[in-house]
């Protein structure tokens, strides 16, 4: 890289020079054809090589990691689930699924780093006119019973009770029929 830049850097001298000899008159008298044509490239290669010297290349951004586009944004258990949910008022609530903590809840203080709000719940329930959030519902599986999900599920439920937006929970092996459903999400959001 430093010998393609002085290589241009003696390119734009050599048209320099080029420039400052078509401009004195003895060069003129002698070589009055050629005097604009030299006076023309010399400009022009001045030009090309203070743009080649100034010129940075955007850097392509380099990944450690190789990414794919997941197939499905819900595993089936959740999709079905979201069906579910989805006719609990219609005409009254959307349900947003895989929302981020930090999208309906905000932080206040400045005491530590937002990573806490980065937790995603399942599903949202939001107003259909306002999209202002209501309520947020888990469905757990059997990997919430180990500890260290048991703890992120408390830190969650500790976040929404301060930021009082209610949050439900349902398990994929219980009770998820319609009506069971209906009843509880309905109350939480009426609360």
């Amino acid at each position: 890289m430093k010998f393609r830049k002085g290589i241009y850097i003696i390119f734009f001298f050599v048209g320099l020079t080029l420039f400052a000899f078509s401009l004195m008159p003895f060069f003129r008298e002698f070589h009055d054809d050629t005097f604009w044509i030299m006076t023309l490239v010399s400009v022009a290669l001045m030009i090309f090589c203070l743009v080649a010297l100034f010129y940075k290349p955007r850097e392509k951004v380099k990944l450690n990691s190789k990414y794919e586009r997941k197939q499905l944004l819900l595993t089936p258990p959740e999709y079905n689930f979201l069906l579910v949910l989805r006719q609990v008022k219609p005409e009254k609530y959307e349900v947003v699924p895989q929302v981020a903590l930090n999208s309906v809840i905000e932080k206040k203080t400045n005491t530590s780093y937002r990573s806490e709000l980065f937790r995603v719940c399942d599903y949202c329930f939001v107003d259909k006119d306002t999209f202002e959030p209501l309520l947020l519902v888990e469905l757990n599986d059997r990997s919430h019973l180990r500890a260290d999900r048991q703890d992120r599920d408390a830190k969650v439920a500790a976040i929404c009770a301060a930021a009082k937006i209610p949050l439900v929970t349902f398990w994929q092996d219980g009770d998820l029929s319609y009506p069971t459903v209906r009843k509880t999400v309905l109350k939480a959001i009426l609360k």
